[in-house]
């Protein structure tokens, strides 16, 4: 796995991690790589000069994100920290801070099948316990809150300020998710919560690899003759990739081909071509 961990690739060269990371999916648009941005600015700052002290604003400021026309951001022009920190979140997934949760969840929900997104507003707030405000299409509010360890009496925390949140705004979350990378087992999910005149049962999403993946994240996945060509390390599971494929494609008649360590290894010879998923997506 030799695109596991930062420190153990031997490629480190500006050439090969943007092109690396110009791999990542969904791409980002010029306004969601600027908002990227800005929080990982932010979430320096904060961990190099630490908290106490700080002034942060009571309130939430929540600005929409990706309805800028699907520009894509330019990620030649990036400097060595922004390079790391990009493969550092979205290829060896080996950073699982609040923030690196909180974009993964994002790229994840573009293109999940569940969601039928309208808009989505993000949380510029320095210092703030819900993340995304989700409206979709059925006119459904989503509130989302990203931890990296979510642990119960955070999560008790949340839920009470977003009690307090939702009366001052004048909201009526149908849902809130909580998306973490671990949690402890003592979370009561299948408990409600009530908001305003509203009993809510909070989902968590944690996140996860599946085992005996058919493909590494080192490998090109080829759909049908060449339809799309994507790097394997953007799914941590099956379904994930399917509803990716899903989404891009025109359906009908798909087969997903392998092509291994296609991103770690140079070879002379030819490449062998590998099946591994067939089947019929009806749109």
């Amino acid at each position: 796995m030799n695109l596991q961990f930062y420190e153990t690739i031997q490629d480190k060269s500006k050439k090969y991690l943007t092109y690396l990371i110009d791999q990542i999916l969904p791409k980002f648009t010029i306004g969601e790589f600027k908002y990227f941005l800005e929080d990982l600015t932010n979430n320096t700052t904060k961990t190099s000069k630490g908290t106490k002290g700080q002034k942060t604003k009571s309130t939430e400021e929540f600005i929409k994100i990706g309805d800028d026309g699907g520009k894509f951001a330019e990620l030649s022009k990036l400097d060595e920290s922004q390079r790391k920190i990009l493969f550092q979140i979205f290829i060896s997934r080996e950073v699982n801070d609040k923030m690196a949760v909180k974009w993964r969840f994002y790229q994840y929900i573009k293109y999940h099948l569940g969601l039928n997104i309208k808009t989505v507003k993000v949380n510029r707030a320095s210092k703030h316990f819900v993340d995304f405000i989700i409206e979709t299409d059925e006119k459904e509010i989503i509130f989302v809150s990203c931890h990296d360890i979510l642990e119960l009496n955070r999560f008790k925390e949340v839920l009470n300020q977003t009690a307090e949140f939702a009366k001052k705004q004048n909201l009526s979350p149908n849902r809130i998710i909580f998306s973490a990378c671990k949690s402890f087992r003592n979370i009561p999910i299948e408990e409600s919560f009530k908001i305003g005149n509203t009993e809510i049962t909070p989902e968590l999403w944690i996140e996860w690899i599946e085992e005996n993946l058919p493909y590494d994240r080192e490998d090109l996945l080829i759909v049908n003759n060449s339809e799309l060509k994507l790097a394997g390390f953007n799914f941590t599971s099956t379904e994930d990739l399917l509803n990716y494929i899903y989404h891009s494609s025109n359906g009908g008649q798909i087969s997903i081909f392998k092509q291994s360590d296609f991103f770690t290894e140079a070879s002379d010879n030819e490449a062998e071509i590998e099946l591994v998923w067939k089947g019929i997506m009806i749109k």
